[in-house]
């Protein structure tokens, strides 16, 4: 087996840094549209996670969908200063920073 700087490249390293807090689609929208303009003028990669509830929450405590935005875990502190500039109230963003539960990426031994 040839090893190469490939073979020490970790993947799957995504962490979920906020969430919009969900409101008035026009609302939500702005503010998406406020943080997407400003990681892309940073050149910090992202990426939209939209959660769906499930039957019981949609129907009974009227939860809303959620937009997550997931960044590579090496641009977190980049992203912070982002978010700092924006000055964004909790009420309308969630800061989370945890580890990106993201079905869609595979990553084996």
């Amino acid at each position: 087996m040839i090893d190469n700087m490939m073979t020490k490249v970790q993947v799957n390293n995504e962490i979920d840094l906020c969430e919009v807090v969900p409101g008035k689609s026009k609302r939500m929208e702005e503010i998406r549209h406020r943080i997407e303009a400003a990681l892309q003028y940073a050149r910090i990669s992202y990426f939209l996670r939209w959660q769906e509830p499930g039957l019981f929450a949609r129907i009974f405590l009227r939860e809303k969908p959620r937009l997550v935005f997931c960044i590579n875990a090496a641009q977190q502190e980049d992203a912070l200063q982002v978010f700092e500039e924006l000055q964004l109230t909790e009420s309308e963003v969630r800061m989370l920073g945890v580890k990106s539960k993201n079905k869609y990426i595979y990553a084996g031994h």
